[in-house]
């Protein structure tokens, strides 16, 4: 029996007017101007893959599902990452997470380029003299939904397509996490501190305190990545 841990990260290649959007009613209006300098929104998949079938072929005919499902990801639109690993192998289709934490840090770095995506300098070289003068990390936020109805027709979708595919013996898929993924990147002194200004711009508590994260239907999260490194392009 193979098994395979797949992660799917999908984010557009242009602008996201949700993350726009957030972004700005938390800088302007909910005083987090000098905390977070950079938003950027993601749809995440984790699908945990049992199968007959020897890891290559199963991984092959997912990248095919995936890439013919408008449930996922569109290749005009999106750029992806999906991280399959196996038996301590491991198979990367699209960027890496790395890289593109890479393109994070150049859009936090840029002060004058052509905008590719959310404005994250929106003050101009004021905001980006923050990012040069403050340590800035990188927090991972996922937030789900408590009903898991979403998660339970992806996996049976999926079962159907691969079983369908592989065409050897059978195909189980589960999927533990459908989640929207939103990396921040906060000015703070420490990680603590960022972790602590992340959970603050997350978690809605009242009107003016919290914006990605509903706690009465989802559950969040929160993942440091780490010092982000700003460069300039």
């Amino acid at each position: 029996m193979t098994k395979i841990d797949a992660r799917l990260l999908v984010g557009l290649r242009g602008a996201d007017l949700a993350a726009s959007t957030a972004y700005l009613a938390l800088v302007q209006k909910m005083g987090f101007t000098d905390q977070l300098l950079g938003l950027r929104r993601y749809d995440f998949f984790h699908l945990a893959i049992e199968a007959d079938a020897p890891a290559e072929g199963v991984i092959k005919a997912l990248t095919q599902t995936l890439a013919r499902q408008s449930t996922f990801y569109n290749r005009n639109k999106h750029m992806y990452s999906l991280e399959c690993r196996w038996n301590g192998q491991e198979r990367v289709e699209g960027r890496t997470h790395r890289e593109l934490t890479a393109r994070f840090g150049q859009a936090l770095g840029r002060r004058k380029s052509r905008q590719t995506g959310i404005d994250f300098d929106g003050k101009g070289d004021g905001k980006a003299d923050i990012v040069d003068m403050s340590p800035a990390y990188l927090v991972e936020v996922f937030v789900q939904d408590d009903d898991s109805a979403g998660r339970g027709a992806i996996a049976a979708k999926l079962t159907r397509e691969l079983t369908a595919s592989v065409g050897q013996g059978s195909v189980k898929v589960q999927c533990p996490s459908r989640a929207t993924v939103w990396w921040l990147a906060v000015a703070a002194s420490e990680e603590e501190q960022a972790m602590a200004t992340a959970r603050k711009i997350t978690v809605t508590r009242r009107r003016d305190e919290g914006l990605l994260m509903n706690p009465n239907y989802q559950s969040a999260e929160f993942v440091s990545a780490g010092r982000v490194d700003t460069v300039r392009s």
